[in-house]
């Protein structure tokens, strides 16, 4: 058996991601990385308090010598401090790649995310695993994911006999995540529309997430891969579910409006305009390579990932 090494070990998608490892009694050792610990009990775990940008990551994967290293740490919820944020993701994802090179792993599982490949206006209905992402200028998240791509792109080249998997789920929910994302469903009284833009949207579920990154350390592909929920769900049918109205606003208004709350730190306004990018263009993926290539269909479809998610928070609509 092998040794893995998880960073973001104590996320929603880490924290899964540890459970079907321990429970399969694939690693004979798990090490674990994350700025907070959530008192995983699982006897093979050896779990460090730490941030990825921390050099010290050098000596906890040289004692250890992991096989796999999956690198789940990134922040989610747009901060503020951009250039934090930024420093976080990028130099962060930099350091956990110089690591597990320095220490000889021969595979290495990256989270990326659809969001790589942004929002705009032009984008293909299904974004294809071989298509090239964009920068999307105007929200860190995507724009330090691009980066990191591009980042990947460089050390594959680099390192062509260490494995390399790209792994890019769409928008994760389930009963466990609790950022900007589920609380754009939950918290908010109205659905916000920008000027009359219905682009379906995508989501996969927390759970069929962390299966897909088990069986790519298991299997240790190379490539880019899609974990997207099965089918899409419409902007109507999440508000429905959901007993929200959907309230259009002109984009030339709600741009101003929403940056102008976010730098007043706002209740609900958890993000700048840019994040409107993801509701108002389509930005849709297909996994068709992806299932080719390693068989993990998800578990549930979009539509079932929204409906399970608001049930768990006690806000879907009663029939």
């Amino acid at each position: 058996m092998k040794t893995v090494a998880i960073t973001g070990c104590s996320g929603y998608i880490g924290s899964r991601l540890l459970e079907q490892v321990a429970g399969e009694g694939f690693a004979e050792r798990v090490i674990g990385i994350d700025i907070r610990n959530q008192g995983h009990r699982f006897e093979n775990l050896h779990f460090y308090k730490m941030d990825v940008r921390d050099k010290r990551i050098f000596d906890v994967f040289s004692v250890y010598k992991p096989h796999s290293v999956v690198h789940l740490a990134f922040v989610v919820d747009p901060m503020r401090d951009e250039k934090l944020m930024h420093d976080i993701n990028v130099s962060g994802t930099r350091n956990v790649l110089k690591a597990a090179l320095y220490c000889g792993a021969r595979h290495i599982t990256i989270a990326s995310s659809t969001s790589a490949f942004g929002a705009f206006p032009d984008n293909p209905s299904y974004l294809k695993e071989t298509d090239q992402p964009r920068r999307q200028p105007n929200f860190a998240y995507a724009s330090d994911k691009y980066e990191v791509e591009m980042m990947l792109k460089i050390f594959k080249r680099e390192n062509p006999k260490v494995g390399l998997a790209v792994i890019r789920p769409c928008i994760v929910y389930g009963p466990n995540v609790n950022n900007y994302l589920s609380s754009f469903l939950l918290d908010f009284p109205i659905l916000p529309g920008v000027g009359g833009a219905r682009p379906p949207m995508q989501f996969i579920h927390e759970d069929d997430v962390a299966r897909f990154f088990l069986t790519v350390l298991k299997q240790e592909p190379s490539g880019y891969f899609h974990a997207v929920g099965e089918g899409l769900v419409e902007i109507e049918e999440i508000a429905e579910m959901a007993q929200k109205r959907i309230v259009d606003v002109p984009p030339f208004l709600l741009y101003p409006l929403v940056d102008a709350l976010w730098k007043l730190r706002a209740p609900r306004i958890n993000g700048p305009s840019g994040m409107l990018e993801f509701i108002r263009y389509r930005w849709t993926c297909s996994d068709e390579l992806t299932r080719k290539a390693l068989d993990i269909p998800p578990h549930m479809s979009s539509k079932e990932v929204v409906r399970v998610t608001l049930e768990s928070k006690g806000a879907l609509k009663k029939k």
